[in-house]
């Protein structure tokens, strides 16, 4: 089932406003959970919404993430709430979603996920640029996005797109009730949906709208965004290696890291409810750091800046959803989402892996498969004893 919303004003923000609040007044969602300014500030957070006259600053699409809304999915539906929310989430968010419903930390039963093709977003001193240009922003949204969708950008005027979205290779919404097809769209005339499950075709009847049909472009769009996003990951892959292919060059890539821990809050995915690093298996006792003082003449402070990074990539290894919240939060600038994606895709590629592909495929390390590593650990090999 595809649907069309007839574009208002030639405003997609205003259009997208008119549709949210359609759901609270017809009964159909209970609340919204869409990203929106606070205030006068130009920064946007997810906001859930229950009234749909205070959907007036939200930002459904627009350069500003900087929350990944997945742990918020998963903080809203731990427990039965007896309501409907409807959920406007990025690719990466719904990503992020059902890794973490997979290890019990969140449902979809009264979730209705509608997603969206991405409209990528900016470093954070990169928005507070873009933002700076003006207060009121509508228009610099609405501008941003026919850029974003009527081909493939790296960048809109002087403001590049963040390196994960560059890389990001499913910029479109995988595992979504309802999808909104945006790239390639006559925008100004109208926004496509389309209901990709039973609770889709539910909500989208709900509200009574027009029959649709996908953007003729968009296939080949999409193509094209596969080939570059490619292309770029390759060059990146590559710049890691030769950053980080040595303990002494991976020492110097995380040389300015202070283990702030901002990388690990605001991970959608790093979802141990006691991070290690919290507790006395790191407390040190003086006399230790003294030994090894003494041992290799010198220790830096703080000393565990390395291994907490490799934990942290053991934990998420295959989950990883490539938002680059990492980076975004890093004090140092270091580029912590680069090496984090470039490591986790390769590491997918092993056990056939993609996070949020499909909420029943159990986790990698979860499950053990005789078909996997099989030179390793020598099962199908005839000579093996």
């Amino acid at each position: 089932m595809i649907a069309s919303i007839q574009t208002k004003d030639h405003s997609i923000t205003r259009t997208l406003q008119d549709f949210f609040a359609g759901m609270l007044k017809t009964g159909a969602a209970d609340a919204v959970l869409v990203p929106s300014r606070m205030s006068d500030s130009p920064y946007v957070k997810p906001c859930l919404i229950a009234s749909h006259d205070r959907l007036d600053r939200t930002v459904p699409l627009g350069p500003g993430f900087f929350v990944n809304a997945g742990p918020m999915m998963s903080r809203l539906t731990r427990t039965r709430a007896g309501s409907t929310l409807v959920a406007w989430l990025r690719p990466c968010e719904i990503r992020a979603f059902v890794e973490l419903t997979k290890l019990r930390q969140g449902a979809r039963e009264e979730v209705v996920i509608i997603g969206m093709d991405c409209p990528m977003a900016l470093s954070r001193t990169d928005y507070d640029d873009w933002a700076g240009q003006g207060n009121d922003m509508s228009d610099d949204v609405e501008k941003w996005i026919q850029t974003v969708y009527q081909k493939p950008v790296t960048q809109v005027d002087a403001w590049p797109v963040s390196r994960a979205c560059q890389v990001c290779d499913a910029p479109y919404p995988v595992n979504a009730d309802v999808s909104v097809m945006l790239l390639g769209g006559d925008l100004d005339r109208e926004i496509a949906l389309r209901a990709d499950t039973e609770k889709g075709e539910k909500l989208l009847a709900e509200m009574d709208l027009s029959e649709g049909q996908e953007p003729e472009r968009r296939k080949a769009l999409l193509a094209d965004l596969e080939t570059e996003r490619t292309e770029a990951f390759q060059a990146m892959d590559e710049e890691m290696l030769d950053q980080t292919g040595s303990i002494e060059s991976l020492n110097r890539f995380f040389s300015a890291c202070v283990n702030c821990y901002n990388c690990r809050s605001v991970c959608p995915v790093c979802y141990c409810k006691e991070c290690v690093f919290n507790t006395d298996a790191v407390a040190y006792a003086p006399t230790q750091y003294l030994s090894w003082a003494d041992k290799w003449g010198q220790v830096s402070l703080p000393n565990d800046t390395v291994f907490f990074h490799l934990t942290r990539l053991a934990h998420i290894g295959c989950t990883c959803v490539g938002c680059g919240q990492c980076t975004l939060a890093c004090p140092s600038h270091i580029p912590v989402s680069d090496l984090f994606i470039s490591v986790t895709r390769n590491a997918r590629k092993a056990f056939d892996y993609v996070p949020g592909r499909d909420d029943a495929e159990p986790l990698p390390l979860s499950v053990f498969q005789e078909s996997e590593f099989t030179d390793i650990v020598g099962m199908g090999n005839k000579e093996a004893t």
